[in-house]
């Protein structure tokens, strides 16, 4: 039994020795045998072009990879690995990372949602809420969004910004209060935050107080605090 394990340590001693023999004397003789070249820098170049270059260096380019970038055009390089001006053998393989392009994703439909829930769709599908603009609407209520730029349905890379445009609230219009009379004109005007201003008597035809003139004139737009003149018949 004893000497059975002497063999087998002396076995395993000489296993060692052997393998410590080949990596570093044999294998670093082989090795050295083998010319030094420069990698040549392939980085976004397109990926035969890439493969040329490396062949008449006397190295092999192997893709490794191929994934989106918004920066590097599909088909070219975007990375090489040894990196490039490493000094290595003749032969050696360099892996290349290839570009797939920016990937694209289309605009949603937000038209209607609120701020928070859009902005948060917008991230969500990798895209960047950029410039928000409000004006009034003739339609949609006042904080949701009425429209994106680019559009809904547009195709673009991810990563870029889009422009949101909310609404500061529904259009008002100015009515229409001539043959009213003050009194009644009043509450009309209040309802929609218009304030009464000037309001000039003259003579005319008509019950006192009813307005004959208005400015501004009916249907203009017309923005809470807005003053208006009117003219009434004494």
């Amino acid at each position: 039994m004893r000497r059975a394990l002497i063999y087998s340590a002396i076995i395993f001693a000489f296993f060692i020795v052997g393998i410590l023999l080949a990596n570093f004397l044999i294998m670093p003789l082989l090795v050295g045998r083998g010319e030094v070249v420069v990698v040549p820098n392939v980085c976004n170049v397109s990926l035969d072009e890439a493969i040329e270059e490396l062949k008449s260096a006397e190295l092999e380019g192997v893709v490794v990879e191929r994934r989106f970038d918004r920066i590097i055009e599909e088909g070219n390089v975007i990375i090489q690995e040894p990196l490039p001006d490493a000094r290595v053998k003749k032969g050696r393989i360099i892996n290349l990372t290839v570009s797939l392009g920016a990937e694209t994703v289309s605009v949603p439909d937000l038209s209607g949602v609120n701020y928070e829930q859009g902005a948060s769709i917008i991230r969500k599908i990798g895209l960047v809420v950029g410039k928000v603009d409000s004006v009034f609407s003739d339609s949609v209520e006042t904080g949701k969004i009425i429209e994106t730029i680019p559009e809904a349905d547009a195709v673009v890379k991810k990563g870029d910004d889009i422009r949101v445009v909310l609404s500061k609230g529904l259009i008002k219009r100015m009515p229409n209060v001539v043959g009213q009379q003050l009194s009644r004109a009043q509450v009309i005007l209040e309802r929609i935050g218009l304030v009464i201003g000037k309001i000039e008597e003259v003579q005319g035809s008509g019950g006192k107080g009813t307005i004959i003139v208005q400015n501004p004139e009916p249907e203009r737009i017309v923005e809470s605090g807005d003053t208006v003149t009117l003219i009434v018949i004494k």
